[in-house]
């Protein structure tokens, strides 16, 4: 018998962060398959369709009903916003026509048609003027000795490709930021306007030579501010570095090793101006 259930561990899973819920067959324990705590029963997706459609249905009936009793509506305003960003206002009065049947008449009338400004989601990508992969420079050392304080961090990731990870950073001959992407607070997902900045950035000559070169390897750092609680600060930060590093897969066409890597909260851009840290970099690695 197949169950339902969903992970509460919402500071260190994945799976719980996103609410989403796991099948788990009869026969299996009943955990999540992510961080192995024991998850809460929830209904199949069948049932709580059927409560859903059945809700619809009463609210219906209950919405008819509340027609059938007006007897008199003052007039109030009604405003949509549809598909081209177009928000039409109408004016809807009612008044009572036979005062025994109860017979009640709707007049609506459009009064103005405003067009509403469309909301951009182009997030400033930046690229440095100049590619510095030197690990002789303080800040790509620092950045590469952080990197592998959190690689030995990484809990979800199985022991030989956290070994191999480290080994490609650790025995890197250069290393150096390729772009950077700020994010939202709490946000972890990328605009279409975002990915298009991505690619373009990502296929600048610099950048090509080494997507070339077959042993370079890519990592994705995701950082959140440091804000909250530092342990979904770190998920957030995760998160992040996941959204990027698929982006960098499915939407930019990368075919050389990616691997994403949460940071968690930082200072690393501004101490003052926290969402200045709601960022995730690309870096490029020559082991």
């Amino acid at each position: 018998m197949t169950r339902f259930g969903k992970c509460l561990n919402i500071s260190g899973c994945l799976l719980a962060y996103r609410g989403e819920e796991t099948e788990v067959s009869g026969e299996d324990p009943f955990v999540c398959v992510e961080c192995g705590k024991v998850l809460r029963f929830v209904e199949s997706p069948a049932v709580m369709w059927r409560k859903y459609v059945m809700g619809l249905c009463l609210l219906g009936l209950v919405s008819g009903l509340g027609w059938v009793g007006v007897r008199v509506w003052q007039g109030g305003k009604k405003a949509e916003v549809d598909g081209e960003g177009l928000r039409r206002q109408a004016i809807i009065s009612a008044r009572e026509t036979n005062g025994k049947s109860g017979e009640v008449v709707v007049e609506t009338r459009a009064v103005d048609i405003v067009k509403l400004p469309v909301e951009e989601d182009v997030a400033a990508v930046t690229v440095p003027e100049k590619l510095a992969m030197d690990l002789s420079q303080k800040e790509n050392q620092r950045v590469k000795d952080e990197v592998l304080r959190r690689v030995d961090l990484m809990p979800k990731v199985s022991n030989p490709k956290r070994d191999k990870l480290y080994a490609a950073v650790e025995r890197a001959r250069r290393m150096g930021m390729i772009l950077r992407t700020p994010f939202g607070s709490g946000k972890s997902d990328l605009g279409v306007g975002t990915i298009a900045k991505m690619k373009e950035a990502l296929e600048q000559p610099e950048v090509s030579d080494l997507r070339a070169d077959p042993t370079a390897v890519f990592v994705v750092l995701g950082y959140a501010d440091t804000n909250g609680d530092p342990e979904k600060n770190l998920v957030v930060s995760r998160m992040r570095a996941e959204t990027v590093a698929r982006a960098m897969r499915e939407n930019c066409g990368m075919m050389n090793v990616i691997h994403s890597i949460g940071m968690g909260g930082s200072k690393l851009l501004d101490e003052r101006n926290m969402e200045k840290n709601r960022i995730v970099e690309i870096w490029a690695v020559l082991p």
